[in-house]
């Protein structure tokens, strides 16, 4: 089975627990976490939620099963760490999947997360023959927002006060792209 892809200057793998130090420094900055719904993480925050993931898919990938979660480290092909991003299945909703990309703060502004967004659209269609791909952001994250609309995805609601965090109340923006959407 498959567990690294190559697009442009760009490496992905399912996480291992080799990719957890990275993962972990990226999610304890402030600015990276400032317009997600959480963070910024301690160590033992980010391991509690990454550590079963990288055990699941271990196991799935060492039987040659695809995992149900799919989630990637994100390299430049020399190894430098850019983020992490992942297809999470929607419980209830087959071929249903949630998309997130979380881009290093040093790698902002570099077409990163347009290319992860892009990597995760084909996985979703190509491999998993998923019908549709959900996304959502803060509507104070302008760069989310564009790299879903620059993916295809299609804005398809609002949720009004939504996110709370660090005493203020966020609007939640809400996405789709639909297997024949935009391709």
């Amino acid at each position: 089975m498959q567990t690294t892809f190559q697009r442009d200057d760009l490496t992905f793998t399912y996480i291992t627990e080799a990719d957890l130090p990275d993962i972990v420094r990226m999610l304890a900055k402030e600015s990276v976490c400032r317009l997600l719904s959480f963070g910024p993480n301690t160590e033992q925050d980010t391991r509690n939620y990454f550590e079963p993931l990288v055990e699941s898919i271990g196991k799935s990938l060492a039987k040659n099963d695809l995992p149900s979660d799919h989630v990637f480290s994100i390299r430049k092909n020399d190894g430098t760490f850019v983020g992490q991003c992942g297809l999470l299945p929607i419980a209830f909703s087959p071929g249903n999947f949630l998309l997130g990309v979380q881009i290093d703060d040093t790698h902002w502004r570099q077409g990163y997360g347009e290319k992860s967004c892009r990597f995760l659209v084909e996985y979703a269609f190509d491999v998993l023959k998923a019908s549709r791909i959900s996304g959502d952001c803060f509507s104070e994250n302008i760069g989310s927002k564009r790299v879903m609309e620059k993916c295809g995805f299609v804005a398809e609601g609002c949720q009004k006060r939504y996110w709370h965090k660090n005493d203020e109340v966020y609007e939640n923006l809400l996405f789709g792209l639909l297997k024949n959407d935009g391709q």
